[in-house]
């Protein structure tokens, strides 16, 4: 397990560095001055002060290297917009907003996506199935904004259920969260049931049940277990994208979280702030495939680590 982990870890550290090199030269080879906007009033001899403290009067290699160098000692770097805030106090004091909404989407996505899927397998061919595959393909097809917009309308609006805005109490997460769960939950209750379904007819289920073996042991031990992997395998990216998938949502309740922050650098061209961001989310999505390969062999005791079949 250490030698397998070790070259998983190898392996994802060569794909951080190839994504943070290209990230880091499609921005530094961008048409526009990132700080054009800032210096154009100022004096010749100020704009040169402040490219000078940006490093953007040095070749792009050597900001490249020196870049690296900040980055192997955990540093993001200073936005260039905001003088004097730093890339890593925006993701401590902003992530823990998104990590909080996008694990408690996550959590609705797992659990009733889960049901619903083992729900529809066990029911396939009834009235139930046919509906509910329905409301799954429309769930899936319905874009984020549009959902969000229809709870702010019927939840906020309508039935006065939860405010349209704010932050800062528990009423504000209800809006996001289910407009985040909504796709997510259909997603999860699609792969679950067709995975159910491809389970629940192999032999040693059938076998299981001439056998006389209570139905619910069944479901809980062979069927449930043995449907994971296709959750598995969309619960890793998923936890990456807690923070990348909020953009929209933060957007439209005006949620002081990190995709919000992401979308303004973009508009504003703080390069240093979306390169340090876009590096802090490719971090999260490598590790994120290192814990797929361990749940995987957690989850399913038939999976064998290459190098350890006896």
């Amino acid at each position: 397990m250490a030698r397998f982990l070790a070259k998983r870890v190898l392996y994802e550290l060569l794909t951080l560095f190839l994504i943070v090199t290209a990230t880091f030269f499609l921005i530094a080879g961008a048409p526009g001055d990132p700080i054009a906007a800032k210096v154009e009033q100022m004096p010749a001899r100020a704009q040169a002060v402040i490219r000078e403290k940006y490093g953007l009067d040095r070749p792009v290699v050597e900001r490249y290297f020196a870049y690296m160098k900040n980055l192997l000692r955990g540093d993001f770097g200073e936005s260039i917009v905001y003088t004097g805030r730093r890339v890593n106090d925006v993701i401590r004091e902003n992530a823990p907003i998104s990590a909080r909404i996008g694990l408690m989407a996550l959590a609705l996505d797992l659990l009733i996506g889960i049901l619903l899927g083992l729900m529809m397998a066990l029911n396939r061919g009834k009235a139930i199935d046919h509906v509910m595959r329905v409301v799954v393909v429309l769930a899936i097809c319905t874009p984020l904004f549009v959902s969000a917009a229809l709870l702010q309308y019927y939840l906020a609006f309508k039935l006065k259920l939860a405010p349209i805005f704010g932050w800062g109490r528990p009423e504000h997460y209800i809006m996001p969260v289910l407009a985040m769960a909504i796709g997510g939950i259909a997603t999860y209750a699609k792969y679950m049931r067709g995975s159910g379904l491809f389970v629940i007819g192999e032999d040693y289920i059938i076998t299981a049940k001439a056998k006389g073996c209570d139905k619910g042991r069944i479901l809980r031990k062979h069927v449930l277990r043995n449907s994971m992997i296709p959750i598995v395998t969309m619960t890793g990216p998923a936890i990456a994208g807690i923070f990348g998938g909020s953009f929209i949502i933060e957007k439209i309740f005006s949620i002081p979280g990190l995709g919000r922050y992401y979308v303004k650098a973009v508009g504003d061209s703080d390069y240093t702030m979306v390169l340090g961001l876009t590096v802090f989310f490719a971090v999260l999505y490598v590790a994120s495939l290192i814990l797929v390969d361990i749940l995987y062999c957690v989850v399913d005791p038939r999976i064998r680590i290459p190098g350890t079949e006896r």
